[in-house]
């Protein structure tokens, strides 16, 4: 049955490296991973870091060197009347003017001055509140002893770190480890039953098929597939690793997170749910004719892998929730829930042993029906339903 596997498996994993698509899709989203993993950088050149100049409408001195203490260092402090102050700010002499009144201030600018305003209210704080202890003849380290924070070391015992940071961190490669899975078998599921329905619409299936079983040509669609993802998928996770280590925050979530046994869950589920999914996709890729069908005909599997990154979504907010546990065990949601419960807490090894076998069960059953179905599929031509029913069943034996 498995005669000229080999042939179809080389040429089509061939023929979708050579393409157009692989390699724009490929360069695409290295630079996507670039952006992203740089993306602080990348702002900080259009950002304006300049404090712009700022002039306190006012008669206390110590103001203008609390602002400055503070980090504020383009202030000033003069008597000017509100007209002046807004033919300053016309004239572009200042970015903002506050008129102080007391411990309280109104603010003039062009745009909403967020760090001035803020560091304003600090430094008026902070003076009034020098004010009063002088005035109550109040030790000022009796004060600075009640301002003392308290500190609170936080543990946690749960797999996905031992402090915030390491938490942190968890969360956030779970969280991107979930898009990949979720965008890669969404992707290349597409791919197999585009695949199949162009053969067949344009005739070539008949010649495939007149010397392959239909078997042997879903099963090297399938696996030729899973190998340009796998490759895919390593360029992308190689390259992002390299690109992030320019970025605090991305090496620290790497450090935390992304070690030897993420990467193993990783890809274990990512293949489980891949050869699940892509089953399906090429069974139902082969019942129609168009791709334009294709595209209908896979929505329900689509929106299973939806409703799937949806649990996954909620699970993240809350691992432990025992319809996380249950929806786990679910073939068509095993990929994306077992991985998220294996990264954030402690799952009993027997639960992710049942979990994978109950994977490989699934994709053997559907691979078992499919392949009775996809024989009768691939050679149909018409849009006749049920008539195409009536015949992949007669012809499933």
């Amino acid at each position: 049955m498995f005669h000229n596997f080999g042939p179809l498996y080389s040429f089509t994993l061939r023929s979708k490296l050579r393409s157009k698509a692989f390699l724009i899709s490929t360069l695409l989203t290295i630079l996507f991973i670039f952006g992203f993993t740089n993306i602080d950088r990348i702002l900080s050149n259009f950002a304006d870091t300049d404090s712009g100049e700022a002039l306190l409408v006012t008669e206390n001195v110590e103001l203008v060197t609390v602002m400055q203490s503070l980090g504020y260092e383009s202030v000033e402090a003069a008597n000017v009347t509100e007209d002046e102050a807004r033919a300053g700010l016309d004239n572009g002499d200042y970015e903002v003017v506050a008129f102080i009144d007391g411990y309280s201030a109104r603010v003039l600018s062009e745009r909403p001055e967020t760090e001035f305003t803020t560091l304003l209210q600090t430094a008026l704080r902070e003076v009034r509140n020098a004010e009063l202890i002088e005035a109550s003849n109040i030790d000022p380290s009796v004060i600075a002893a009640l301002n003392e924070p308290i500190p609170v070391e936080e543990s946690y015992i749960g797999r996905g770190g031992e402090n915030s940071d390491e938490l942190f961190s968890s969360f956030a490669f779970v969280y991107v480890m979930l898009m990949l899975l979720y965008v890669s078998i969404i992707t290349y599921g597409s791919m197999i039953s585009t695949e199949v329905t162009t053969e067949k619409s344009s005739r070539v299936m008949e010649l495939i098929i007149s010397t392959t079983h239909p078997v042997t040509h879903m099963l090297a669609k399938i696996s030729a597939i899973g190998t340009l993802a796998l490759l895919q998928i390593g360029i992308f996770l190689g390259f992002g690793y390299f690109s992030a280590r320019s970025n605090e925050m991305a090496q620290s979530v790497i450090d935390n997170a992304g070690n030897a046994r993420a990467v193993l869950y990783l890809l274990t589920f990512f293949a489980l749910g891949y050869l699940l999914y892509a089953a399906l996709f090429a069974v139902l890729g082969s019942l129609v004719s168009r791709v334009e069908e294709a595209q209908q005909m896979t929505m329900p599997v689509i929106m299973l892998l939806v409703a799937g990154f949806l649990a996954a979504m909620f699970g993240l907010n809350n691992p432990d929730a025992p319809i996380v546990a249950i929806l786990s065990f679910v073939p068509f949601f095993t990929p994306m829930l077992m991985f998220l419960r294996v990264m954030l807490v402690d799952v009993p090894v027997w639960e992710v042993a049942l979990s994978i076998g109950i994977m490989l069960g699934s994709i053997g059953v559907i691979l078992w029906i499919g392949s009775k179905f996809y024989r009768g599929g691939v050679l149909f031509y018409g849009n006749n339903a049920l008539k195409q029913w009536r015949q992949i069943l007669q012809n499933r034996q």
